[in-house]
């Protein structure tokens, strides 16, 4: 058995607390041979029902954006996921036009408070901190996942409604 095909079969038993650094340690190889042998796994598995995640230091398995809608059909209405309130889906609407976008950011477009919804989304991992904003603070940056995108049913943030219209927009706004 390869050591691509343990380290998969650790990834679907695992869930999300895979640590990158315990399966270099398990398998003895260092953080560079890890990674490049998950990244490998990932480009792999990009045609299929199932993706491989990475972020910050954790690692762990997700079904592929494009399979959201049929995913969506097959399983009963509980077991789907609890739509998203309003004020979820502008903020997240907020982050995906903008990505990388600073909470403060979203909280000046908004004009409310979005420490709990930030949250929550991070929690449902539809968004992730994606860096840190080199400015006073160093506040966190905030981009979507394909989670989420798999919840939309789409592939890509190329297909939202008028992205590359509205992304433009925006751009030009925050040129001015």
């Amino acid at each position: 058995m390869g050591l691509k095909t343990q380290v998969e079969s650790i990834l679907l038993l695992g869930g999300d607390e895979i640590k990158i650094k315990d399966l270099c340690k398990f398998f003895s190889l260092s953080l560079d041979k890890m990674l490049l042998l998950l990244q490998e796994l990932k480009n792999e598995r990009k045609g299929t029902g199932i993706n491989i995640e990475m972020h910050e230091e954790l690692v762990y398995l997700v079904t592929n954006p494009i399979c959201g809608e049929v995913i969506n059909k097959y399983f009963e209405q509980d077991a789907k996921p609890k739509k998203l309130s309003g004020a979820s889906l502008e903020t997240l609407s907020i982050i995906a036009y903008n990505q990388p976008v600073t909470k403060t950011e979203i909280e000046a477009i908004r004009g409310v408070s979005v420490d709990k919804i930030i949250q929550n989304l991070e929690n449902k991992k539809f968004i992730v901190v994606c860096g840190k904003r080199e400015s006073i603070g160093r506040p966190n940056l905030y981009e979507i996942t394909d989670k989420f995108l798999g919840y939309l049913g789409i592939e890509s943030v190329n297909e939202l409604p008028n992205y590359e219209e509205t992304k433009e927009k925006i751009s030009g706004r925050n040129k001015n």
